[in-house]
């Protein structure tokens, strides 16, 4: 029996971008990387590419903005969602910095309470709050970026590397490996992971990801560009229609979820109060009234039989939805 639900898709060919992760220590090739895909929009957050503008190199670079501000990364995404037919690759460089950025931030946020408590600035140290909004906030910009990459654009991130290390007993700690020094699980969201180094002075990427099946795991490519995967990226299954996958539209989706799950648990009259606590100025509030005097033909909450309770219900929740497409998840 066929399935019949109105959140499956067929699965078919379509046009998307390559979401890659480029990391590795100073020195390894990872803004000439960069360099070398299509028509490119650079945030570049660490000036790498001074000594590159005005030469070959630079011959795919559309345009640059010079900023470590998560802030701006979030609005520059947000307009180039409005634009993708001007350009083809988005290069974040560095993640670090745009990480380094929001911690910093809120570091200072913290410093700044602690002051108005009369305590030690040295002291402050980020919450377990402060914590999670910078998860949430690194969450946010993820999906802004998976977003771009469902319209077919190319996103590079690009990260400095950290060394992963493992105690040896004895209070001594080894040297075991290497991460991107970034948000912990950020690089889950891409399709290829390469981390570059250098090896008698030639440039090398090993292959830790790769969902394109271009290369197997563990693959050590010598001058790793997008010349690697463009006969992938150029394939038939991969042109076709865009679908845009908004996954920020989910998590309000769960919010409401949560927030129904609560709510229904209340009396009727602690939920209207809630719905109304969502709404800003006497205005919205009065619309809310009228709408429920035409739904029910009473004017007042207390004489509303069980049914037409939940008309008011149901209409409360239809709303909440609508207002939390308009709020920011982040926010």
């Amino acid at each position: 029996m066929a399935l019949d639900l109105d959140m499956l898709r067929k699965p078919n060919s379509r046009k998307k971008g390559l979401k890659i992760l480029v990391y590795g220590p100073t020195g390894v090739g990872k803004t000439v990387f960069g360099l070398s895909f299509p028509e490119i929009i650079a945030m570049d957050s660490e000036d790498g590419y001074a000594w590159y503008e005005g030469t070959e190199r630079a011959k795919n670079l559309l345009g640059i903005v010079d900023s470590q501000s998560f802030d701006d990364l979030a609005n520059l995404i947000d307009e180039l969602d409005e634009n993708v037919d001007d350009f083809k690759t988005l290069i974040i460089d560095s993640e670090t910095k745009i990480y380094e950025n929001i911690q910093e931030a809120l570091q200072e946020v913290e410093e700044s309470r602690a002051i108005r408590k009369g305590k030690d600035v040295l002291d402050a140290n980020l919450s377990v709050r402060s914590w999670g909004k910078i998860k949430q906030l690194a969450s946010r910009l993820q999906n802004l970026k998976l977003k771009l990459a469902s319209q077919g654009i190319n996103i590079v991130s690009i990260a400095q590397a950290s060394d992963v290390m493992k105690d040896a007993g004895g209070g001594v700690r080894v040297k075991t490996g290497e991460k991107p020094d970034m948000a912990k699980k950020a690089p889950f969201d891409y399709d290829v992971v390469l981390r570059l180094f250098t090896r008698d002075n030639k440039y090398f990427g090993v292959v830790e990801k790769d969902r394109t099946d271009t290369y197997a795991r563990g693959a050590e490519i010598e001058n790793p560009s997008y010349a690697n995967w463009a006969k992938r990226l150029e394939a038939d299954d991969n042109k076709g229609n865009v679908i845009v996958k908004d996954f920020s539209k989910d998590k309000k989706k769960a919010k409401v979820a949560y927030e129904e799950s609560i709510t229904s648990e209340m009396p009727f009259e602690d939920q209207v109060a809630d719905f109304l606590s969502l709404l800003e100025g006497q205005d919205k509030k009065q619309e809310f009234a009228t709408k429920v005097k035409e739904m029910t033909g009473s004017k007042t909450l207390s004489a509303l039989t069980k049914e037409q309770q939940n008309k008011v219900i149901k209409y409360m929740n239809e709303q909440k939805v609508k207002i939390l497409d308009e709020t920011p998840v982040a926010a």
